[in-house]
């Protein structure tokens, strides 16, 4: 899989249909056909912008590196292994392994000082002002802490690899490149919980697609995703799953279809009737944690109630 479905594991860490997905390796072309969703795309233009962009951006990297990562540098050099010696390396269609998953990035660019390996990415979303949009930044930093740890477990001395990345954008809204460093550590550390329960609680159908087994189609690879519980988030409309799970969602009345605020907010609470039904004292709640959010809900149907005028 390439960094940028490995990246959709921090998308939304919480969300046990998602971490299924991506541990039966689903392919999703196929299950966009099964849920009725055409994949997205990028149009010709974007595309085209982003090639000019990068053999723009690719000349200027040894000036960038040097002026950011102090690390002389004259050339990008080809290498068909992780590098050992300082420079500039471009790696390109490097097979690598997180955990038990592939991971097939189409190059890897990473510049040395002779002790650290950091990362370097070119995307071609503006920095405006100075700044860039910080959910695009986000995405390319859980992009990023894909290829260190896929780096770091193929490299004989894991701390080599570096999680101080250089990320290369165009400035305001021409082609002109300029960088800056981004630590993706976090990111990083974030991804080694989400790989260990990466196989934790699958349906016995797709635990034998991650086997090896035959590839789900149609109904049977629906039905098996619907036997996992599905969990809103932050970084859900990224996801192919995103309108199959909202309608979901929509026809079993779940709290989630209203945001994943009050998904977070109601916690094993799913129904938005139960809910209101603990916010109003109709429903005796079950164990601690559904009396903690009872309470919680309590006053918020008061707070609602003073702010409305319903309650005196």
């Amino acid at each position: 899989m390439d960094p940028r479905r490995m990246a959709g594991l921090l998308d939304a860490p919480g969300c046990r249909r998602r971490l299924a997905l991506d541990a039966a390796r689903v392919d999703l072309g196929v299950l966009a056909e099964a849920i009725g969703a055409p994949p997205s795309g990028q149009s010709p233009y974007a595309r085209e912008r982003d090639g000019t962009f990068a053999h723009l951006a690719t000349a200027r990297l040894p000036e960038l590196v040097t002026r950011h990562l102090g690390i002389e540098c004259t050339a990008a050099v080809e290498t068909e292994a992780l590098p050992s010696g300082p420079g500039l390396w471009v790696w390109r269609e490097p097979r690598l392994r997180l955990g038990d998953l592939p991971v097939t990035p189409d190059q890897v660019v990473l510049a040395s000082d002779g002790t650290l390996l950091h990362p370097v990415e070119i995307r071609s979303y503006a920095v405006v002002d100075g700044h860039a949009d910080p959910a695009k930044v986000a995405g390319t930093a859980r992009e990023v802490a894909v290829i260190v740890g896929a780096l770091r477990q193929a490299a004989p001395v894991p701390e080599r690899i570096s999680s101080r990345a250089l990320l290369v954008l165009p400035r305001n809204f021409g082609l002109a490149p300029v960088a800056t460093t981004l630590d993706v550590a976090p990111q990083v550390r974030r991804l080694g919980w989400a790989l260990a329960r990466l196989r934790t609680d699958l349906p016995d159908r797709l635990r034998r697609q991650a086997d090896g087994g035959p590839a789900l189609q149609g109904d049977a690879l629906v039905g098996a995703l619907a036997e996992v519980e599905a969990r809103f988030g932050d970084g859900c409309p990224s996801c192919p799953m995103y309108t199959h799970c909202r309608t979901g969602a929509e026809q079993d009345g779940s709290v989630a279809r209203a945001g994943a605020a009050a998904a977070n907010l109601c916690g094993p609470v799913g129904l938005a009737a139960h809910a209101l039904a603990l916010a109003h004292g109709e429903r005796t709640p079950q164990g601690e944690s559904e009396q903690a959010i009872a309470a919680e809900l309590a006053r918020a149907a008061q707070a609602y109630g003073w702010a409305t005028g319903s309650v005196p």
